[in-house]
C-alpha cells in the first residue's frame, strides 16, 4: 500500500515533466509567443476602444455572467487514470479516497487559473456596466472560486451516477443564478438563498445518489484521456507528438460530398488529404468553430478597419490547426503503396490548405464588413485574408513540410 500512497504524486510528476518538455519545444521552435504577445497588445487596445463605444444599456453583467458560468460549469476531473487501472486498481477502489481527493484539488487549482484569466479579461466590461470599483474585483474572485469549488465537487459525484444530464443542467442553472445575482450585487438574503439551494442540491441530489453507487471507471478513463489528448493535439501543432492518438469518425453525409472519382497519380493524395480533413480527429469541427467564432467577433465587435486583425489572426490560427494533417499516419501509411512522386504529395496538401483558408477569408471578411457596414472594408479584409492565406500555404506550410521530411 506504500506504492499506492505515492502513486498520484508519481503520475502528476510524470505528466508535469512531459508537458514541460513540450512547452519548451513550443517556445523555442515556433512563433507562438510572438503571436500571443502581439495579439494581447492589439486585442487590449481595441478592447478598450470597443468598451468606449458600448451604449449605456448594454447587458454587460449578463454577458459576463454567462461567460463565467460556462467556465465554472466545465469541471472535468484530471485523475491520471490509465487503462491498466481498470484491472489493477479496481479491487482497491475503497482505498483510493486520498488519490481522488488529490485529483479533485489539482483540477480545482488548474481550472481556477483559467477562471481567473477569464475574470481578468471580463472585468473591464463588468466595471463599465456596473460602475463598481476595484474592491468588486476581489469579491468576484471569492465568488468565482466558491462556484468553481462547488462545481468540482458535484462533477466528481457525477462520476458515480449514470444519468447526469438533469444534474448537469441543474448545475448550469444554479451556477448562473448565483453568479448573476452576486455580480448584480443583490441583497445578502437573495445570495444566502442561492448558496443554501446549491448546498442542499449538492448533498441530496449529488452526494446522496453517489453514496451507494460504484465509480464509473470506463467513463473516468475516457474523460482523462480526452483531457490529455487536448494538450497533446495542441503540442502537435508545433512538434511531433508520438503519443497522440487518432480518432476517425464516419461523417457519411459530408464524406459523400467528396467521393473518390479519379485514380490518376495526381489525384491520389489529394483525395486522401480531403478524407483525412473531413473524417479524422476534429479537423473539420475545429475549422467550423474557428470560422464561426471569427465571424461573430468580426461582426459584433465592429472595430471598423481594425477588424483586419481579427481576420488575419483567425486565418493564422486555423492554418496552424490544419498543419498536423500532413503528419497524420493515414496518408503516410499508404505512401509506399503508391508510386507517386514527392511533388504529387506536397502540392495537394498545400492547395487544400490554401483553399480552406481562402474560403474562410471570404466568410470572415463578409462578417466583418457587415459589422463595419463598409464595402471598402470588405475589400480590405478580403485582400488581407487572401494574402495571408497564400503566404501561409505556399511559404510557411512548404517550409514546415520540408522540416517534417
Amino acid at each position: 500500500m506504500v506504492e499506492l500512497k505515492h502513486l498520484w504524486q508519481k503520475r502528476y510528476r510524470d505528466n508535469f515533466q512531459m508537458q514541460l518538455r513540450y512547452w519548451n519545444l513550443i517556445g523555442r521552435n515556433s512563433g507562438l509567443m510572438f503571436f500571443v504577445y502581439a495579439m494581447i497588445l492589439i486585442g487590449g487596445f481595441y478592447y478598450k476602444k470597443w468598451l468606449d463605444l458600448l451604449p449605456a444599456h448594454f447587458p454587460g453583467t449578463l454577458i459576463v455572467s454567462l461567460i463565467l458560468t460556462i467556465v465554472c460549469v466545465h469541471a472535468p476531473i484530471r485523475t491520471f487514470i490509465q487503462r491498466a487501472d481498470l484491472v489493477f486498481l479496481l479491487p482497491v477502489e475503497a482505498e483510493l479516497d486520498d488519490y481522488f481527493r488529490k485529483s479533485c484539488l489539482y483540477s480545482f487549482l488548474v481550472q481556477s487559473v483559467t477562471l481567473m484569466m477569464v475574470w481578468v479579461i471580463s472585468a473591464p466590461l463588468y466595471f463599465q456596466s456596473t460602475g463598481q470599483g476595484s474592491s468588486a474585483f476581489f469579491v468576484g474572485v471569492v465568488i468565482l472560486l466558491g462556484a468553481k469549488g462547488w462545481n468540482i465537487a458535484c462533477s466528481w459525484r457525477e462520476q458515480f451516477i449514470d444519468d447526469i444530464v438533469p444534474l448537469y443542467l441543474l448545475r448550469i442553472c444554479l451556477s448562473f443564478l448565483f453568479l448573476y445575482f452576486a455580480l448584480c450585487h443583490q441583497s445578502w438574503f437573495v445570495l444566502s438563498i442561492c448558496i443554501t439551494v446549491m448546498l442542499l442540491a449538492g448533498f441530496f441530489l449529488f452526494h446522496r445518489q453517489a453514496a451507494g453507487a460504484l465509480l464509473r471507471w470506463q467513463h473516468l478513463l475516457e474523460s482523462d484521456t480526452r483531457q490529455a489528448m487536448q494538450f497533446l493535439r495542441f503540442a502537435n501543432l508545433f512538434t511531433d507528438v508520438p503519443r497522440l492518438r487518432r480518432r476517425t469518425r464516419p461523417r457519411s453525409i459530408i464524406s459523400r460530398m467528396f467521393p473518390v472519382r479519379r485514380f490518376e497519380e495526381r489525384e491520389v493524395f489529394k483525395q486522401i488529404f480531403i478524407k483525412t480533413f473531413v473524417r479524422s480527429d476534429d479537423y473539420l469541427g475545429m475549422y467550423v468553430r474557428l470560422s464561426v467564432i471569427g465571424a461573430l467577433l468580426g461582426y459584433f465587435l465592429n472595430m471598423g478597419y481594425a477588424s483586419v486583425f481579427i481576420v488575419i489572426s483567425v486565418i493564422y490560427l486555423t492554418g496552424l490547426q490544419l498543419l498536423p494533417i500532413w503528419s497524420h499516419p493515414f496518408p503516410h501509411a499508404l505512401a509506399d503503396l503508391y508510386p507517386v512522386p514527392e511533388q504529387f504529395k506536397d502540392e495537394p496538401f498545400v492547395r487544400m490548405v490554401m483553399t480552406l483558408l481562402v474560403a474562410q477569408s471570404v466568410l470572415l471578411s463578409g462578417a466583418a464588413a457587415l459589422g463595419a457596414r463598409s464595402f471598402v472594408g470588405f475589400i480590405l479584409f478580403l485582400c488581407s485574408g487572401i494574402i495571408i492565406s497564400v503566404f501561409f500555404s505556399t511559404v510557411y506550410t512548404k517550409r514546415r513540410i520540408r522540416l517534417i521530411k
